[in-house]
């Protein structure tokens, strides 16, 4: 027998010597260094089966795999990688891949994927070959049976009992070829020619055995050939009866076993098919994703068990059920509408709460059924995956890198904080001693006054960049505000560098107006902080970092950020967006450009990078120009009709509290100060306020602790939190279950807590 052919591809010599030595004793085995010369080997070698790595140089494993399958679509490939990047996997399994092995594998896992890969080819080759038989039996037959109902025609005038076993013969294999089931085929056969053709003996012999009935002139033994090859005997035997059987009727005989040979070959064809729909519904059944099927009217036809787990609903509660359901119905209605012949498939991510509470993210495969030979679309395939603990730990990831980011900058920030407050108590020492001076005093209010408000800016920007104030929405953002973020939260990292090691970092801004972007502002600041840092950081010695800006035709506006430092060979400039890819060592996650990367494709952007080794390098980001984002909400006028209230005011910390109380009583407000939250929840009565306003971090009762007990008591009084370490997304989820609509960061302007009070007060 035939050893299988297996062709291993792999640009280093240890993995592909180590498959080649694995497979050797029971396959012919052949190994080549490179996606060029696996294509030249396909037909010199023809394998049956083939181990690539996906990651190749000059060509990489996804695009041979695209030829290899336009040479012979029925070659088994198995990709090989030693990065399990899902987008990497899912994008070869769409060329026509047929597993994966992810780097280390056991020998177990190998052996298994190829005798898996093996059968599957051996089937295809089989199916294909059955289909092109199938199709070439079917025109012989209709050319059979024009010959035949001519020919009948002509024995019409002839003999009216030949027209009349014709007849029955014609209606005979008219219901075999409609029949699969082998057992009802023989039953009607058998009985037809006994009844309606007066034969005394009719039997069916399947196999290659001849019967040991001799042809004479009562009996005959006609063979049931299929492609030549032998199925079975029909024997006809009248010796009981004696009656001759005419040689016309052998004819007829001969002519029905064609027919008959055709309904066997169908009937066993059809066995081959239920078995294999058999097979492909335990594997829907027992896939690790949802697989749903709907109809025109996107009506739920099929439903698996990964789906009842996911949605927590069984396949009973949801057929005939709309998916629209269990999918949210904007994102589905985009992207089916997406679906065309030129791209069937279409993947997105949604949100879609989840049965008992809360949210799931899921990633979403729509696939468009189409009747025989692609015609209209019957349906929708929707492949659904539950990835929310993934998309955790990816922000995870992200917060990580950010956290890495903010301790390099901490440095230059306290730099920065320390010459504030150097102006802040140069100032209030000065005016202290000369009371009498008030151009000094008014112009030390001013400079401190200003001083106050620049940090409390710098902590702002890093807040958003840690993701400590709340998360935006998609806005009309200005990239020229984006960029100049960037550089105001930088600016103290690289230029403390630049005088810690005596170098000369010179930045050139080139913003022009630009079209608004739909986005995220502070998400779009980061990326061009993150870009910022990378290129100061390319520049030990110094140099020239230029950052501009570019409309390209209607629909595009780019930023480019080049410069002028070491630049990167080709390898590292091409997997400089790989998570976890870094050339800082110890220093850097691999996170940083990964994230951008992200960040702007989230965006409908893409972000590209061309870099030569002691010339510099060069990012280029590009987003489309925005249409549709929200106006922002306008903010009461001061004009309007104001709100005063009875006010329980909590701080731990005295200066805070005293001059937060100023703030309220200045606008006309009865406040009650306490001094921590054990005071305020004891002072706290139904009725006795219109309005709490707490700090969070207290010692003892915290204001988580303080809205508890009070929403225990009046779960309808407003409170207002005022807090300096920021919120996170569980903070803020946490405070709307509490009942806590509005928030502030210190230091908090008396006009900005006014506003809020008033908002309030007015709920």
């Amino acid at each position: 027998m035939e050893r299988a052919r297996i062709l291993v591809v792999d640009d280093e010599m240890g993995p592909r010597e180590s498959l080649r030595m694995i497979l050797k004793p029971s396959y012919d085995v052949h190994t080549v260094e490179s996606g060029e010369a696996a294509l030249q080997e396909l037909n010199r070698f023809r394998p049956d089966l083939i181990f690539m790595d996906i990651k190749m140089p000059s060509m990489d494993g996804v695009e041979v795999l695209r030829r290899i399958k336009a040479n012979d679509p029925t070659i088994e490939v198995v990709m090989i990688t030693a990065y399990a990047s899902l987008e990497t996997v899912k994008h070869a399994l769409t060329h026509g891949a047929f597993e994966y092995l992810i780097k280390p594998f056991s020998r177990k896992d190998l052996e298994d994927t190829v005798n898996r890969g093996l059968l599957r080819r051996q089937m295809e080759i089989g199916r294909r070959g059955q289909l092109s038989m199938l199709a070439q039996e079917m025109r012989e037959l209709t050319a059979k049976t024009r010959d035949l109902e001519e020919a009948a025609r002509r024995e019409v005038a002839e003999q009216c009992l030949r027209v009349v076993q014709l007849s029955i013969l014609r209606e005979i294999s008219r219901g075999i070829l409609g029949q699969l089931d082998l057992s009802q085929i023989t039953k009607s056969i058998t009985q037809s020619l006994r009844v309606g053709l007066g034969y005394d003996e009719v039997a069916i012999h399947f196999g290659g055995q001849r019967p040991g009935v001799d042809d004479g002139p009562t009996s005959v033994t006609c063979p049931i050939r299929n492609a030549g090859t032998v199925l079975g005997y029909l024997t006809v035997n009248n010796r009981p009866s004696a009656r001759p059987i005419d040689p016309r009727e052998r004819e007829l005989l001969e002519m029905l076993t064609e027919y008959l040979a055709i309904a066997i070959h169908n009937s066993r064809l059809y066995s081959q098919i239920a078995e294999t729909k058999q097979s492909l519904e335990q594997l829907i059944r027992s896939a690790g994703e949802a697989i749903i099927s709907v109809d025109r009217a996107d009506r739920i036809l099929a439903w698996n068990p990964a789906a009842e787990r996911i949605f927590a609903a069984t396949e009973a509660e949801m057929l005939g059920m709309p998916i629209t359901g269990v999918l949210p119905e904007a994102g589905y209605r985009r992207a089916k509408a997406a679906l065309s012949a030129e791209q069937p498939v279409h993947t997105y991510e949604a949100r879609a709460p989840r049965r008992g509470g809360g949210e799931m993210e899921l990633a979403v495969t729509l696939s468009a059924l189409r009747g025989g030979g692609g015609g209209e679309v019957e349906g929708i395939l929707a492949i659904v995956r539950d990835v929310t603990t993934q998309r955790e730990l990816e922000a995870q990831m992200l917060q990580s890198e950010k956290l890495t980011a903010l301790g390099q900058l901490a440095g230059g920030i306290a730099h920065d904080f320390n010459n504030l407050l150097q102006a802040i108590l140069g100032y209030a020492e000065l005016m202290a001693r000369n009371p009498e001076r008030k151009e000094l005093i008014h112009r030390g209010l001013e400079v401190i006054e200003r001083a106050a408000s620049d940090g409390s800016e710098t902590v702002r920007r890093i807040q958003e960049f840690a993701r400590l104030r709340p998360i935006e929405a998609f806005t009309s953002v200005d990239l020229s505000q984006a960029i100049r973020e960037a550089v105001a939260i930088t600016r103290p990292r690289w230029e403390q560098q630049a005088a810690h090691l005596g170098i000369q970092l010179d930045l050139f801004l080139d913003l022009p107006a630009l079209p608004l972007v739909l986005g995220r502002p502070a998400a779009l600041s980061e990326v061009f902080t993150n870009l910022i840092l990378n290129a100061i950081d390319a520049m030990p010695n110094g140099g020239v970092l230029r950052i501009s800006s570019a409309v390209e035709g209607s629909n595009w506006v780019s930023v480019e950020v080049a410069d002028t430092g070491v630049g990167m060979p080709e390898e590292v400039r091409r997997r400089i967006f790989d998570p976890f890819y870094t050339t800082k060592g110890e220093a850097g996650t691999g996170l940083g450009l990964s994230v951008s990367y992200s960040i702007i494709k989230s965006h409908g952007g893409e972000i590209r990078v061309e870099s030569q080794v002691g010339r510099g390098t060069s990012f280029t980001v590009r987003l489309p120009v925005g249409q549709g984002a929200e106006p922002e909400r306008p903010r009461p006028a001061d004009g309007q009709p104001q709100r005063q209230g009875r006010i329980l005011l909590i701080d731990n910390e005295p200066q805070v509290l005293a001059v937060l109380c100023e703030m309220l009583i200045d606008a006309g407000h009865a406040v009650t100060p306490t001094m921590g939250g054990a005071d305020a929840v004891s002072a706290y009565a139904p009725g006795k306020f219109d309005l709490v306003v707490s700090n969070i971090g207290m010692p003892g009762v915290n204001g988580w602790g303080v809205a508890e007990r009070v929403r225990a008591v009046d779960p309808n009084v407003p409170m207002i939190f005022v807090t300096g370490w920021g919120l996170t997304e569980k903070d803020r989820e946490r405070c709307r279950n509490l009942g806590v609509r509005h928030w502030l960061f210190k230091p908090v302007k008396p006009s900005e807590l006014h506003r809020t009070v008033q908002d309030a007060l007015a709920r």
